[in-house]
């Protein structure tokens, strides 16, 4: 038995559509909502499908608190294992659910779609439908809902930024695995917006307040896993220096995005967490 979770934040009208390529694989499927606008019409189309739980958070309640929402059901209805899924995100066809359908081992920690071809550069072989890897994004993962009681589950006071990367540790601190599918992956849409510098577009991932979160998770995770796995704070601390080098040098509205990012240095300091401004 598989239940599933997805996490919405004001949906566009694309989610019916990415929850119907997988909800007939599951058993259950949690919609947790930790949407700030009226999604009244929303719940109305969800009431069509039986196998679908709405929960509403009444709020932005963060990342990790609407998927520790859908495990805590989950795992109080006896599922064993929760697929995870972004809003954005959708599969191509079932051939994931025909390889969860194999016996399961409960040394593996997530067993993962992809969505890129080289998302981790520490990707490991480690049977024919899988390798071993060292972290994945929280969409398109089928989650041992033991190992995430036994680890301490997500993160909350993060919020939004590093909750993947702080579970997969957290996971691989307990040994258990953490496996990404060879063959098969997953839709998964970024919101993507572009500004413009005086030579050419750059990409800008995320608005002027989300790097608030990335500096201050940025260096809590840094400081947390600095001693057992220097190599990953390492990599984070370059990630963070690039974040600053491209605000200073290609933003046009630099003095916003750096009073955010000094905001959540200052947050880190002072180890305030949770959602900004509280």
């Amino acid at each position: 038995m598989i239940a599933g979770c997805v996490v919405l934040y004001n949906p566009d009208d694309k989610l019916i559509e990415n929850i119907l390529s997988y909800r007939s694989q599951l058993d259950e499927l949690f919609v947790v909502d930790n949407s700030t606008h009226n999604t009244s019409a929303l719940q109305e189309k969800l009431k069509k499908y039986q196998n679908i739980t709405y929960i509403n958070n009444k709020g932005n309640q963060g990342i990790a608190h609407a998927l520790n929402t859908g495990a805590i059901e989950a795992e109080r209805k006896n599922y064993k294992w929760l697929l995870t899924m972004d809003q954005d995100s959708r599969f191509i066809n079932h051939d994931f659910f025909a390889l969860m359908n194999e016996k399961k081992d409960e040394s593996i920690g997530i067993y993962a779609a992809s969505y890129t071809n080289n998302y981790d550069r520490w990707i490991l072989p480690y049977s024919e439908n899988f390798n071993d890897i060292h972290f994945v994004i929280t969409s398109g993962n089928l989650l041992n809902l033991n190992a995430w009681r036994v680890c301490g589950k997500f993160e909350e006071k993060l919020f939004i930024d590093e909750v993947d990367h702080d579970f997969c540790l957290k996971l691989r601190t307990h040994n258990y695995k953490i496996l990404t599918s060879k063959k098969i992956f997953i839709v998964h849409s970024v919101g993507e917006e572009y500004i413009k510098s005086n030579k050419r577009p750059i990409k800008a991932l995320h608005p002027p307040l989300r790097y608030y979160y990335i500096a201050r998770n940025g260096f809590y995770i840094v400081k947390k896993y600095f001693f057992s796995d220097f190599k990953f704070a390492f990599m984070r601390c370059y990630y963070l220096l690039k974040c600053l080098i491209k605000i200073i040098v290609c933003y046009p509205d630099k003095r916003k995005y750096f009073k955010y990012f000094l905001e959540g240095i200052r947050d880190f300091i002072k180890s305030k967490y949770g959602i900004y401004g509280s």
